[in-house]
């Protein structure tokens, strides 16, 4: 039996391996020194938000939630006057806007977690943390769930090297199913494939580029700046694919990105920068892609090729 609602959240072959391999770092290195242990598990988020231009804003705003809610359960009294000390050093630095969004998350924190009974608080920060990941994660994508993972079992592994230990076990074992069953997936699907078609599509296209159909769906990037292309194009790119696996029948599976193909005589002309960063981020994200032979400025992009 099939089971679809995983496919997207599990890894390939290589992601397998390379989170295994991560997550026995982290465990070697909590068996020497959690501090080491809890920089590496930090060092790799922060890898995580830069290859995969993750906006780290709704996870850390969960994450400030989480650490408040469990310092008022634990002490109100000591965390409200850290709170209101951190507020009041930010409040001296008028050119620092703190988000609205921040701000509610302090006085929700602490409201529910001072006024209540320590159940009815607890019920509450539970429902908080669930309104910020369904408005500001959903969807979540899987370098975010990742993100999110990394981000928990360094709060665990400062909280308890014991508990941090089970974690790591946890995740392993997660991760090892999803694979399981992804695989399983896959064979699946082969046998329902007609060997024709497989064979075919390995000798009109040896390179492992799929055909790409008529692309109804373009990002044009004439303009921008690399950090402001990237950032669309991960937008781009990320709203299509969640359309796409939501209903693949109707959606469109390629779409085109437009880099130009740039003036080479000009070094400062933004399409000689741009295209190698769009190129170099598909082949990171593993992508399957194609310049366009007639128009070199067109790369168009197969969606369905962007499974986790």
């Amino acid at each position: 039996m099939r089971v679809d609602a995983i496919r997207d959240f599990a890894p390939g072959v290589k992601k397998f391996v390379l989170c295994l391999l991560c997550l026995k770092v982290i465990a070697i290195a909590l068996m020497i020194n959690v501090a080491v242990a809890f920089a590496l598990a930090v060092a790799m988020a922060a890898s995580l938000i830069k290859i995969y231009q993750i906006n780290p804003e709704p996870v850390l705003l969960l994450f400030m939630h989480t650490i408040i809610s469990g310092s008022m359960l634990y002490d109100p009294i000591t965390t409200f006057a850290i709170i209101t000390a951190l507020l009041s050093a930010i409040a001296t630095f008028r050119d620092y806007e703190l988000p609205k969004e921040r701000v509610a998350v302090f006085v929700l924190s602490i409201v529910t977690t001072a006024f209540f009974g320590t159940i009815v608080a607890a019920v509450a920060s539970v429902i908080i943390g669930i309104a910020i990941i369904f408005f500001k994660l959903r969807p979540v994508d899987p370098p975010t769930l990742a993100l999110m993972a990394l981000g928990s079992l360094a709060l665990t592994l400062l909280a308890s090297k014991v508990a941090g230990s089970i974690v790591i076990v946890i995740f392993m074992a997660a991760l090892t199913a999803l694979f399981a069953i992804n695989k399983l997936n896959q064979k699946l699907d082969l046998q329902q494939t007609d060997p024709l078609d497989s064979t075919r599509s390995k000798i009109s296209h040896p390179n492992g580029y799929l055909a790409l159909s008529n692309i109804t769906e373009s990002l044009d990037l004439h303009g921008h700046t690399v950090t402001g292309a990237m950032k669309v194009m991960h937008e781009f790119l990320r709203e299509h694919e969640d359309e796409y696996r939501k209903n693949r029948a109707q959606h469109v599976r390629h779409v085109t990105i437009i880099t130009g193909e740039g003036n080479h005589s000009d070094p400062h002309d933004s399409a000689n920068l741009v295209k190698p960063t769009v190129v170099n981020f598909l082949k990171i994200n593993k992508y399957k892609y194609e310049v366009s032979s007639d128009c070199p400025g067109l790369i168009k992009v197969d969606l369905e090729s962007h499974i986790f």
